[in-house]
C-alpha cells in the first residue's frame, strides 16, 4: 500500500500520500472522532475496516473519487482484488477481512457509515492543509465536492458541518471553483 499514490499531497508537500499513510490517518481518526457517531457503534470493527478498505488498491491503484467513468469502471477489478489479496490468508482472517471490506462496500451498517464519512473526511482535510493556494490541478468545484460529500450530513450532522467550514475555506484558498 506504501507503493499506491493517492491525489493528496503529505504535509511537507513533497510528494503526494499514498495508501497507507491515507488508512492509518482514516484509523487513528475513528478513536478521535468516535463521539461524533451513533453510541453503539463498534469503533474496533470500524478501525479493522478503515486499515483494510483499501487493501485492492495494490492490484488496481487509487481511483479518484472525481473521475465517474474510471470509478464505474474499478468495480469489478476490486472486488476481484479483494478475493485475491485476502484470499492469501488463512480462512479465519480470509473470512474476516473479505467481509470487512464487503459491509464498507455495501456502506449499509452503522460501522461501515462511520468508516465512509470518516473517508470522506481524511481527504477534506489534507488538500486543505497540503495544496498551495490557487491550487486546483483537477478543476473541481464547490459543487462537484458537496455533492460527493453530502452524505455525510444523514450519519454526522456535527462532522458535516466540519466538512462544509473545510470546503469553504478550500474554495477561499481558490483549491476549488465557487
Amino acid at each position: 500500500m506504501k507503493k499506491v499514490q493517492r491525489r493528496n499531497k503529505t504535509l511537507d508537500s513533497g510528494r503526494f500520500e499514498n495508501s497507507a499513510e491515507h488508512s492509518w490517518h482514516v484509523a487513528l481518526m475513528a478513536f478521535l472522532l468516535k463521539d461524533y457517531f451513533s453510541e453503539g457503534i463498534d469503533i474496533a470493527k470500524v478501525v479493522k475496516m478503515l486499515l483494510i478498505h483499501d487493501v485492492v488498491e495494490i492490484d488496481t491503484g487509487d481511483t479518484f473519487l472525481y473521475h465517474e467513468r474510471e470509478k464505474m469502471l474499478v468495480e469489478h477489478r476490486e472486488e476481484n482484488a479483494a478475493y485475491r489479496l485476502f484470499g492469501l490468508l488463512p480462512a479465519p482472517e480470509k473470512d474476516e477481512y473479505l467481509s470487512l471490506w464487503l459491509e464498507f462496500e455495501d456502506g449499509v451498517t452503522p460501522e461501515a457509515e462511520c468508516a465512509a464519512v470518516l473517508d470522506a473526511l481524511q481527504p477534506l482535510i489534507n488538500h486543505l492543509i497540503t495544496r498551495n493556494e490557487n491550487e486546483n490541478p483537477f478543476g473541481l468545484t464547490w459543487s462537484q465536492v458537496i455533492e460527493k460529500k453530502n452524505f455525510i450530513k444523514s450519519i454526522s450532522p456535527e462532522l458535516w458541518e466540519v466538512a462544509q467550514n473545510l470546503i469553504i475555506k478550500s474554495v477561499e484558498k481558490g483549491l476549488y471553483e465557487k
